[in-house]
């Protein structure tokens, strides 16, 4: 995902909330593939920030399935940015999503 100025802080640089929702959304899609793509919703979520990103860098998730139950989906991750400079570690998630199964 690209940054812009759009997505920074008092600080100038880029809005930790900006990073937790990215982090959310990407391991909810790998929460909803182990989970044979049954809905699924975040139950908790850690998030380790470790340097700033400026604008205009670019940032990426990598992440994996820790774990997996019947109900619930242990996920971590990294998030990276991409810059003029290269690349390098921003930020560490892990967290739990609940799988929501009908009946």
């Amino acid at each position: 995902m690209p940054t812009t100025g759009e997505h920074i802080n008092v600080n100038g640089v880029v809005h930790g909330g900006v990073l937790m929702t990215f982090a959310d959304h990407g391991l909810s899609l790998l929460a909803w593939e182990a989970a044979e793509r049954a809905p699924c919703t975040t139950i908790q979520l850690n998030t380790h920030f470790l340097d700033a990103i400026r604008p205009g860098e670019f940032i990426e998730l990598r992440g994996e399935v820790a774990r997996r139950t019947r109900g619930l989906v242990f996920l971590r991750g990294v998030i990276l940015a991409r810059g003029r400079d290269g690349s390098r570690d921003v930020g560490s998630v892990d967290g739990i999503w609940r799988v929501l199964r009908s009946g």
